[in-house]
């Protein structure tokens, strides 16, 4: 799944909220959380169910309240359970995978209205026992957004990186920060971290304490695999578009809670051989998930 493209944009953008800290301080900021992907069918006639959790923490420093450099360490569990004899999930293709990134987001505001961005980022996805040097792949967003008045943020980017075996791939970005109402915000972004891709969410903020979200989003999740399943040191790939409910309660002002729901649709599994040659590929059903998340600020 995209896990740092758009999770490092978004951070680029939010390390340091304008609103939150002061000129010339440090933050640092904790997030996490777990889902578990329900079981789904598969077209080939097999199963398969996920549980997933992630942790990331970073420090961020404010030069004033449209400047700031941070750095973001991360690791995510994906465990995978497969059961079935048919097709893809018949071969039992996988099952742990590892995730660990490192994100570098810096934010510059010019005149009065622009603020550029950009967030250089590496990652090793690797299943349990296979060569995590083997799971890298890295790259970087970049672009701006331009303060069109009070309530609306908007503007271009990029994201390029490099994929397993795969060719590097370059996306356009729209970045987009829009207060409808008081109460009714369209974003896109990092966005809920137990759901990382691009995507949009509308945010309801009127019950106080509370922020309610819709959204949805584009995944895609590639790893290098062991040397002891069917596709020896290969590559797995999952690929879907959440969609989801969460609802969030701040517990205290820099900390915040969450549960989430959703149903993920457009799957697919792909197994491919070391030099990325497809050996299995299955569309699978509509999966629900449901987990929670957490998110604080010191």
């Amino acid at each position: 799944m995209i896990r740092v493209s758009l999770t490092a944009a978004g951070l680029a953008l939010a390390a340091v909220p304008a609103h939150a800290q002061p000129t010339g301080s440090w933050q640092t900021f904790l997030q996490g959380g777990a889902v578990h992907q329900f079981e789904t069918g598969t077209d080939g006639g097999g199963e398969f169910s996920v549980n997933r959790a992630f942790i990331e923490g970073g420090v961020a420093y404010a030069f004033d309240r449209r400047r700031s450099i941070g750095v973001a360490v991360a690791y995510g569990y994906d465990g995978y359970d497969f059961s079935g004899n048919g097709g893809l999930a018949g071969l039992d293709p996988w099952d742990g995978v590892n995730e660990y990134r490192l994100s570098a987001p810096i934010r510059w505001g010019f005149g009065e209205r622009f603020d550029a961005f950009a967030a250089p980022a590496v990652r090793w996805t690797a299943e349990s026992g296979a060569d995590l040097g083997d799971g890298f792949a890295g790259g970087f967003n970049a672009g701006f957004t331009y303060q069109v008045n009070d309530r609306l943020r908007i503007g271009p980017g990029i994201g390029v990186f490099t994929a397993l075996e795969d060719d590097a791939s370059a996306f356009p970005i729209l970045l987009v920060d829009w207060q409808v109402t008081d109460t009714v915000a369209v974003q896109t972004g990092a966005g809920l971290g137990a759901t990382r891709g691009p995507g949009l969410t509308v945010n309801y903020t009127g019950v106080e304490q509370w922020t309610f979200t819709l959204g949805a989003r584009l995944e895609q999740f590639r790893f290098r695999l062991d040397d002891e399943g069917p596709a020896p040191d290969g590559v797995g790939e999952e690929q879907a578009v959440p969609i989801f409910l969460s609802a969030a309660y701040d517990v205290l002002p820099a900390v915040q809670l969450a549960a989430v729901g959703g149903l993920d649709v457009a799957g697919e599994l792909t197994l491919e051989d070391s030099t990325g040659r497809e050996i299995a590929a299955d569309d699978f059903d509509p999966a629900p998930f449901l987990g929670f998340t957490f998110r604080a600020r010191f």
